[in-house]
């Protein structure tokens, strides 16, 4: 109760109170919503009905295991379904999160009601279609809360894309996704999240990992559209021989604020970890571009490389590496870079037989690819329809 009060430490602070917080109330989504919501994150019905889980406001819309998953023995249920259930969840739930870290994780936990998706690959078991889980808001002045868990068990592989919108309109809600991430020993979780909110959003992800011996946990975040506010540091820990890369691309657009970060703690001997951003500024936007890896135990490799390319002479973007050592044994790197599109570069393409508008497009699109052949395909092809909806907008 006390952390309702509780500002973040990085980002600008909310007053909670301009949202709607409370028990459900009765829905009110169209098909329509949906579809411009779907269309805008680049996945499909079909993709959520061989595994996946789609929730709209606070109404579970749509949640399916395709035949496969249920041979497995793999569980998909809402939050609170699994905690009332499966006993056993009880004790990774907010486990690597604190309630009261501040006042948005101090919402979830009080209002939220365990709204949010649970996902469970059993020990050994390798799922090779990816399970899709979209959280969507068509109301205004919401706060939609979420609180999901995944497990994957030792010697397990998963795929996870999420993705989170709203239809192309200003909503002036609050989003707010609290998510503990477990990988096993010997696991894989490959994960992708892609943000296509509007102006007047309000966006905090609250994300920690934990990766015992000899897992590999890969991430790939990107927003494309404007809001008001997004921050987000996921945190995740390595132990022995775990491995982790943390992908990340923010579009920022008119007079948003995006503080995203990520941090890696390599806290077991021969974990390795990357953190790899791509930061376009546009219009009047702020973007915060935070990275840190500690290095608790050794020998560890950790490597930060933080990009940023401004569009726009009224947008701002802060590269903010650090690197900390308890070790002499961990080898700790970082390069940051930030400028602007070399006219040297268009003037080339254009002798080419390139308009202004394509060159700038292709620019831009070789700017914030980063590549990442560890990922399954599905995920770099939905990946890589993203970042070309982003540069297709260089062109109008």
């Amino acid at each position: 109760m006390k952390a309702l009060n509780k500002p973040s430490q990085y980002g600008p602070d909310v007053d909670l109170g301009r949202f709607n917080i409370g028990p459900a109330r009765e829905e009110g989504f169209s098909e329509s919503d949906l579809e411009k919501a779907s269309s805008r994150l680049g996945i499909s019905r079909e993709s959520l009905r061989k595994g996946g889980y789609l929730q709209v406001n606070e109404s579970i819309a749509f949640r399916a295991m395709g035949e496969k998953l249920v041979q497995h023995g793999a569980v998909i249920l809402p939050t609170n379904e699994a905690l009332k259930k499966l006993d056993w969840v009880s004790k990774y739930s907010w486990r690597l999160i604190s309630p009261d870290r501040d006042k948005y994780t101090a919402a979830t936990y009080l209002h939220g009601g365990e709204l949010g998706y649970f996902i469970y690959v059993p020990p050994g078991i390798k799922i090779k279609d990816p399970i899709y889980a979209c959280l969507f808001i068509t109301r205004r002045d919401y706060a939609q809360l979420l609180h999901n868990i995944v497990i994957v068990d030792d010697g397990a592989e998963l795929s996870l894309i999420t993705g989170c919108g709203v239809p192309d309109q200003p909503m002036n809600s609050l989003h707010i996704g609290v998510s503990e991430f477990y990988v096993g020993r010997g696991s894989k979780l490959s994960f992708a999240m892609i943000h296509a909110w509007a102006p007047g959003m309000v966006v905090r992800p609250r994300t920690a990992v934990e990766v015992l011996e000899g897992g590999e946990y890969i991430s790939y975040y990107v927003i494309y559209s404007a809001v008001e506010s997004l921050q987000t540091y996921p945190r995740v820990s390595l132990r022995d021989n775990a491995r982790a890369t943390l992908n990340s691309v923010v579009t920022g657009g008119g007079k948003g604020i995006y503080d995203v970060g990520s941090a890696i703690v390599l806290s077991g001997r021969g974990a390795s970890g990357e953190v790899l951003s791509r930061n376009l500024g546009r219009d009047n936007s702020l973007i915060y571009a935070r990275s840190r890896i500690e290095g608790n135990a050794g020998p560890s490799r950790g490597h930060i490389e933080c990009l940023g390319l401004l569009e726009s002479d009224n947008a701002l973007i802060e590269s903010l590496p650090e690197l900390s050592s308890l070790t002499p044994e961990a080898v700790l790197t970082h390069e940051a870079a930030i400028g602007k599109i070399s006219e040297e570069l268009i003037n080339y393409l254009l002798s080419k037989g390139f308009s202004e508008d394509e060159a700038r497009a292709a620019i831009i699109k070789g700017f914030l690819n980063i590549e990442e052949p560890k990922l399954p395909l599905q995920i770099r092809e939905i990946i890589k329809r993203t970042i070309e909806h982003i540069t297709s907008r260089a062109m109008g």
